[in-house]
């Protein structure tokens, strides 16, 4: 559709356009990660990458989504950082052209809208950092979004069919594969439906029936996993909250810190940036006043509202109980930026306001794009800087991002070491899951690792449920190991070995000799 009088060029007007864009983005994306990217892989995405050498129908504390798509990707490109990473550029490409579109179908084809949601999604930071890690959030927005999307369709029409819910509720059942709280979305999207639709009694109940048997049918994987195993994850999500039968152990009475709650308040401008946010307030002010300039503008911030507010108060909840981290309710704010692209098509060009807000949010977009790409180097350089007599040591932070690799050469040294002086290979524990899956990753021909987190105090992990991982598999029984992390007493208390020694090498790693297996069970259990 041509746009009379659009500032946009002619090569962009059309769908066409956005695709070319978008296409063009995913190939510097894949160009960085095979060439430049500096980080190392941040444990999550090792654990990740550990699970998908391990398929299965679900998993400890996620669903198989992720490490399905690690999977594939690493099947075909090897195990490289890259190749775990690739899912996640594919994604942020679907979830913005997605957006595009779900912008492009309110807007009635204006091209302008279209392109305010794509360059939105693609310069909001938590956004570009979900693009760039490969973590269950980039496959999870990709998913809100089509469930949003598909539901604004069918509040197009005064009674959508069975058949629509059902396609609905198995669009949230496959993202209930890479995180549960998409079951948050569709609570206000059938609130929105049943409101504005002709619906009677019975047919609310024949469409909540079809959209749970959509939800349960694709999501019957985690199922499957969970019951063969009496339930674990909810275990681990309760343990997230510290509330008794999790995971972790209960918070006595009820610890509240007020901050917990304060800062995520001011998460907003955090996810989206202060310009951006600003805009977003502006939409919402120009949706509802007393009089709209845009009816179409009040019906889709008011469904998007009506996606967000589940997750949004779900995490506002939360935030009584523990730290809420910035990605947990950022998928409330995708849906948001559709109005935010709809108001910008009209108010762009006559609003002076709106077009600086809309020049800041692109250069803060590019520099937080910038940083998130080679924040490496500027941490490096200010490294021992001196600023009012005090100097800067961003050393802990290198070495969180980059500094892994070192420390597995002392770890692959130790294990040659080891396995000369006891004629037998040795097999490897972190004292987290998240050190374990960075172990294997790395160390020389991808071992299995062990993780001891749960012996010693902390949570379970998927570790604690592979049969070669488990501490308590019999074939481990009589083997030397190297230890990394912790102290030499903490591993004596938590697991029974012959002789533990600290090695000569860089780190904290230990020579432990003659494994009889954990003193007890995890506290879990």
């Amino acid at each position: 559709m041509s746009i009379p009088n659009s500032p946009l060029p002619r090569w962009a007007h059309g769908w066409s356009g956005i695709l070319l864009a978008a296409m063009a983005l995913l190939f510097m994306r894949i160009a960085y990660l095979i060439w430049v990217c500096p980080y190392d892989l941040v444990p999550d995405e090792a654990q990740y990458w550990d699970w998908s050498r391990r398929l299965d129908w679900s998993y400890y504390s996620k669903g198989p989504a992720v490490a399905w798509l690690i999977a594939a990707s690493v099947h075909f490109f090897g195990n490289t950082e890259w190749a775990v990473r690739l899912p996640a550029a594919l994604a942020s490409l679907a979830a913005s052209l997605l957006l595009a579109r779900f912008a492009l179908s309110v807007s009635g084809g204006d091209n302008r809208a279209g392109w305010f949601a794509f360059l939105l999604f693609n310069l909001i930071p938590v956004f570009q950092g979900t693009a760039q890690f490969m973590t269950t959030d980039g496959p999870y927005y990709v998913c809100w979004i089509a469930v949003a999307y598909t539901g604004w369709l069918m509040a197009k029409k005064q009674t959508p069919s069975l058949p629509a819910y059902f396609l609905f509720g198995s669009i949230v059942g496959i993202g209930m594969l890479c995180k549960y709280t998409i079951l948050l979305a569709p609570l206000g999207i059938l609130f929105y439906l049943f409101r504005r639709g002709s619906h009677s009694p019975w047919q609310r109940v024949t469409a909540l029936l079809a959209v749970i048997a959509g939800i349960i049918l694709f999501s019957m994987p985690i199922y499957i996993w969970n019951a063969q195993r009496d339930w674990p994850t909810i275990a681990h999500l309760i343990g997230a909250t510290r509330l008794p039968g999790g995971d972790a152990p209960a918070h006595e009475g009820w610890p509240y810190n007020p901050l917990w709650t304060l800062s995520y308040f001011l998460y907003p401008l955090a996810i989206m940036a202060p310009p951006a946010a600003f805009l977003l307030y502006r939409t919402l002010r120009e949706a509802f006043q007393p009089q709209p300039n845009s009816p179409v503008l009040r019906d889709i911030t008011s469904y998007a509202l009506h996606t967000a507010v589940p997750i949004l108060s779900f995490y506002l909840l939360i935030s009584s109980r523990t730290d809420v981290k910035l990605n947990w309710p950022a998928a409330g704010f995708t849906v948001l930026l559709v109005p935010l692209a709809c108001f910008l098509a009209t108010h762009h060009a006559t609003d002076a306001l709106s077009r600086k807000c809309w020049h800041w949010t692109i250069g803060i977009g590019i520099v937080s794009l910038l940083f998130i790409a080679l924040g490496k180097y500027p941490i490096a350089a200010v490294n021992g800087v001196e600023i009012f007599g005090c100097k800067v040591n961003t050393q802990p932070m290198l070495k969180r991002i980059t500094g892994f690799k070192a420390i597995v050469k002392s770890v692959e040294r130790a294990a040659e070491e080891l396995a000369k002086d006891t004629d037998q290979e040795p097999f490897y524990i972190a004292s987290t899951y998240g050190r374990a899956a960075l172990l294997a990753f790395y160390v020389k021909g991808h071992p299995r690792v062990c993780s001891a987190d749960s012996y010693m105090g902390g949570r379970e992990s998927s570790y604690d449920y592979f049969p070669d991982t488990d501490l308590g598999n019999p074939e481990l029984l009589g083997r030397p190991a190297i230890l990394l992390d912790n102290e030499r007493w903490v591993w004596e208390k938590a697991l029974y070995f012959q002789v533990i020694e600290r090695s000569r090498f860089v780190g904290r790693v230990y020579f432990a000799y003659d494994y009889r297996g954990p003193w007890r069970e995890p506290h879990t259990k």
